[in-house]
């Protein structure tokens, strides 16, 4: 779904993100923009999703974490509450990790904060314009996922990172980040402690790590 775009139209776009230096910042770049007119932005995903039903906006502009969400689920709320309108993620995790899911779960683009300040408006006039948004490098890996299902490749193991981990694999990678144990992992995700050493065993293969050591050192050098 594409929006008529134009410095006679501008398109409304809001901005969830739990950080204030993030939301002056966009909001800041979105004002700059003559085709982009910035309706309000959001500290929380409660805020923000009011925000959404309320001012119905062409953009909304979210981080995957804010005070009261984490990550897909966060995505996941906003897309649907926005559909059919278009939904920019912008966010600090590694794009090789979460973009595809994210662009799987029906966000429009996935945009690394650290290119924010001068990607963040050609990315969202690209998803306003009925289009997707990656970076070369995110765009690579889609590309090489594509080409190998039409022309399949004779069998080998996959490199490191390529075989896809689940949302619930990359939440507990995330809580390894944090120092977390295995019973502090399963009282915050609410599974058994089996079902998180299951999900450490499957990340550990997909990932080619062979010891729990090099599983949390993987989780702190990539996420």
């Amino acid at each position: 779904m594409s929006t008529d775009v134009s410095a006679q139209h501008p398109a409304s776009v809001i901005v969830i993100d739990d950080h204030d230096i993030v939301r002056f910042g966009l909001e800041t770049l979105i004002r700059q923009c003559p085709e982009l007119r910035f309706a309000g932005s959001a500290a929380s995903l409660r805020e923000g999703l009011e925000l959404v039903r309320s001012l119905e906006p062409a953009l909304v502009v979210t981080d995957m974490g804010t005070a009261d969400s984490r990550g897909l689920d966060t995505v996941r709320a906003v897309v649907a509450a926005q559909q059919p309108r278009a939904t920019l993620v912008v966010s600090m995790q590694d794009e090789l990790l979460y973009g595809e899911q994210v662009l799987a779960l029906g966000a429009r683009g996935y945009l690394m904060k650290e290119s924010a300040h001068a990607m963040v408006v050609p990315a969202a006039l690209a998803v306003l314009h009925g289009g997707t948004w990656v970076s070369p490098r995110l765009n690579a890996k889609l590309l090489n996922r594509f080409l190998h299902r039409v022309r399949p490749a004779p069998a080998e193991l996959p490199q490191q990172g390529e075989m896809e981990l689940t949302p619930r694999e990359i939440d507990v990678l995330q809580l390894l980040k944090s120092g977390r144990t295995t019973k502090e992992i399963a009282a915050a995700l609410e599974l058994s402690n089996r079902t998180v050493d299951i999900h450490r065993a499957n990340i550990k293969r997909k990932l080619h790590l062979r010891t729990g050591a090099e599983l949390i050192a993987y989780a702190s050098s990539r996420l």
